[in-house]
């Protein structure tokens, strides 16, 4: 065995149990002399041929030795330990390195199956504004009011909630314009204002103003479910989240039939034949009940008036 003590190698041996009382050691331990771990290893094997003799002379003889014969029997260290170092130099390398030898690839049993690169280019996202500009401002069979009115509609939208991709926008940002639809004045639009939509919104509540009708509100819808029909047609949304609002209409203007005195009177009234056809529509018109009642009172003074006033 070797070990390293210091700067040198030591050589060391355990004595075998039957032979340490003859050689009144428990193990051998002998400094080889050198530096040189190559030479050490030498002159270890010698040392360890040696001591094997030894412990065979040992298991011949009876009784213990003495210090004489155990010195005479250990005087194999002098002709190793003193054995110049020229000698037994380890050898220089003078070889190169071996190379693997590579095996032919037709003889590999492992191949390597490359994936061809997909030449799919992901989608680009479709923003709102773009698709405001692909598919109605610059079709060409949209008509001018068309074009005006839902590019004026994509424009609240962006000036409320930003520019977005239109896979992104659902029923819930829906119904969010719709809400802030109906709580805008009514006269938005009408005058510069650097407020917000939000901002509006709460500035006509505070001062109770007047906000969007319904039907308004339900033309800005449909210009956006029109858009978004043609974006499901061509599978870029999944569904159209624009369609199936409900909007309660009410009438400004209250519309009733003519009453039996009304009636009466038209039909006792006398008429005047340069009057014209107009005017007979007109009365007829009247009698149907489908002008308004702010108008009525006008034409029975200026159209039901006796022959003689004329």
């Amino acid at each position: 065995m070797l070990r390293l003590i210091g700067s040198h190698y030591h050589f060391r041996r355990v004595v075998p149990v039957v032979l340490q009382a003859c050689l009144g050691k428990t193990e051998i331990s002998l400094s080889l002399q050198t530096e040189s771990k190559f030479l050490a290893r030498q002159r270890a094997a010698a040392l360890y041929a040696r001591t094997g003799e030894v412990f065979h002379k040992a298991r011949t003889m009876q009784g213990r030795f003495s210090s004489k014969e155990l010195t005479s029997l250990l005087t194999f260290q002098s002709p190793v330990t003193l054995e110049p170092e020229v000698m037994a130099q380890e050898p220089k390398a003078t070889y190169a390195p071996k190379r693997k030898t590579l095996k032919p690839r037709e003889k590999l049993t492992r191949k390597v199956v490359r994936k061809p690169r997909s030449t799919k280019k992901k989608p680009s996202v479709l923003m709102l504004s773009d698709a405001l500009e692909q598919f109605v401002l610059s079709n060409p069979n949209a008509s001018t009011d068309t074009r005006e009115a839902t590019k004026k509609t994509v424009a609240l939208y962006i000036r409320a909630f930003e520019d977005a991709p239109v896979s992104d926008i659902g029923g819930s940002q829906a119904g969010a314009f719709r809400d802030l639809l109906l709580a805008l004045p009514a006269t938005l639009g009408k005058g510069k204002s650097s407020l917000t939509l939000q901002q509006e919104a709460q500035r006509a509540k505070s001062d109770g103003l007047p906000t969007l009708s319904n039907k308004s509100v339900k033309n800005h819808m449909l210009r956006l479910s029109a858009l978004w029909n043609q974006l499901v047609q061509r599978e870029l949304v999944a569904k159209n989240p624009w369609f199936g609002w409900h909007f309660e209409s009410v009438p400004k203007t209250v519309r009733r039939s003519w009453t039996p005195q009304e009636l009466a009177l038209l039909a006792s009234a006398s008429w005047h034949s340069s009057l014209g056809s107009g005017l007979i529509a007109r009365t007829r018109r009247l009698q149907r009940g489908r002008l308004p009642r702010r108008r009525r009172s006008g034409i029975c003074h200026s159209v039901l008036r006796p022959i003689s006033s004329l």
